[in-house]
């Protein structure tokens, strides 16, 4: 994978125009953050592995050489910076991304922004706010299993993970997917589509509308239904004591 590939397969006005390639890095949100000043809008920033990958709410992504797309980008525009539903439509254009890549129809999202297949997390996305020398922009970083060798992968997500060798045995471009997230994302924007016609569409994708869920908070797991995503992006749920909720943060895991 190189530049000039990932650039070959972009639609973009501004995602992926400016890169940075790495054999391997820290993480490339970080590699970012700690350049955000000297960078422009849009900037994206890959790498073959990266050693501190980072996940939500402090959790490590595992991001092994070679195994998968790992990337991060800059968005500067207030059109992103000011969304309240930003990451979930993040989430919703890496779904689209790799139906277009594999021709499956079968990737979900597990509230809020992880992506999974049959059941299996196979993707991820990280959206921060961040603000150097008064910018303020945010950094998203997106990994995306290809491969997943269970065997060298940690004992906590062995069970948990899958690749998109899982959906197809054909050879599938890293640097092609790659091009067709940032594609998504502007096109999203350009679309002109009102949040509640994107909510709808968000709802189609959910894997846990329905279901019995885990609501991880204040230290402890409390039984729930989930019940819906309201206008807001966030998820409406029902506790076994009859109390209702809006969840607008916070780890979920859907009762097997």
């Amino acid at each position: 994978m190189n530049i000039s590939e990932i650039q070959s397969f972009l639609d973009t006005d501004i995602l992926g125009r400016s890169c940075s390639l790495f054999t391997s890095i820290d993480s490339t949100s970080s590699y970012l953050r700690r350049n955000l000043e000297d960078l422009p809008d849009g900037h994206l920033a890959v790498s073959d592995e990266q050693l501190a990958g980072r996940g939500r709410t402090g959790k490590t992504f595992y991001s092994p050489k070679g195994d998968g797309l790992y990337f991060s980008f800059i968005l500067k525009e207030k059109k992103y910076t000011s969304d309240p539903l930003l990451t979930i439509k993040l989430s919703y254009a890496v779904c689209r991304a790799v139906d277009k890549l594999t021709g499956t129809e079968k990737v979900g999202i597990k509230w809020v922004n992880d992506i999974y297949i049959d059941g299996k997390k196979i993707a991820g996305v990280l959206s921060e706010r961040v603000k150097s020398g008064g910018e303020e922009a945010i950094i998203v970083g997106i990994g995306v299993n290809f491969r997943f060798d269970k065997g060298a992968a940690p004992k906590e997500i062995r069970g948990r993970c899958a690749s998109l060798r899982d959906v197809s045995r054909h050879h599938l471009s890293r640097a092609k997917l790659c091009a067709l997230i940032l594609n998504e994302i502007e096109d999203m924007y350009k679309s002109g589509m009102s949040d509640e016609e994107f909510i709808e569409l968000y709802r189609v994708r959910s894997i846990v509308l329905g279901r019995e869920i885990s609501v991880i908070k204040d230290g402890g797991e409390m039984r729930a239904a989930a019940l819906d995503i309201a206008k807001d992006g966030a998820l409406v749920v029902r506790y076994e004591s009859g109390i209702t909720e809006k969840l607008t943060a916070g780890e979920i895991s859907v009762v097997v």
